[in-house]
């Protein structure tokens, strides 16, 4: 690490008042209750349609199926969001830099889709009046994924390097360190 360049500087904290290791478990545990919160929704749609159409429940299966099969898959992201969201957890908890990789590649991954999925509605609202307003949700949306992408990649780093102060830089105590790290000078 002597004379090596870093192409992304690493961030200190997170939003200015959280260590980096605080951020990312606030932004695992928003992730994690999102996730419960979809599939628990998805759960309440398959148990009780017919008490909102009033129709029996295989008429509601058989002439509703695109609805269900989006309530489906809806729950199975929020399932695996949830799962993802546990590993960071777990990750800041036990200083594994594996476990907030995985939780970092997840986010990545959806911040891109739901990044080129807000994109292409930009093509719908081109000659409308609403144009501009599409374009600064599309740049507000897609900035704060890439901020909260670069707060998780930094911790990431810092404890993936297996340096004591740039991991204590990140919101460990030497305690945490000592007991978690593979190599501590």
């Amino acid at each position: 690490m002597d004379g090596e360049q870093r192409p992304l500087k690493l961030a200190t904290g997170c939003m200015g008042c959280f260590t980096l290791a605080a951020g990312v478990r606030i932004i695992a545990g928003i992730d994690f209750f999102q996730g419960m919160l979809t599939v628990a929704l998805g759960l309440l749609v398959f148990m009780m349609p017919e008490h909102f159409k009033g129709h029996a429940l295989a008429h509601h299966y058989l002439y509703n199926e695109t609805t269900m099969l989006a309530v489906f898959v809806m729950s199975a992201i929020g399932g695996v969001s949830a799962w993802f969201a546990w590993c960071a957890i777990r990750g800041v908890r036990d200083v594994d830099a594996k476990l907030l990789w995985r939780f970092f590649l997840w986010k990545a991954g959806r911040a891109f889709f739901f990044s080129l999925l807000l994109f292409s509605d930009v093509w719908k609202t081109i000659g409308t009046p609403v144009l501009g307003n599409y374009m600064t949700l599309f740049l507000v949306a897609t900035a704060w994924r890439i901020y909260l992408l670069w707060i998780i990649f930094s911790l990431h780093e810092r404890i993936n390097n297996n340096d004591v102060d740039m991991a204590s830089g990140a919101g460990y105590t030497r305690e945490d360190l000592d007991e978690h790290m593979p190599i501590v000078p």
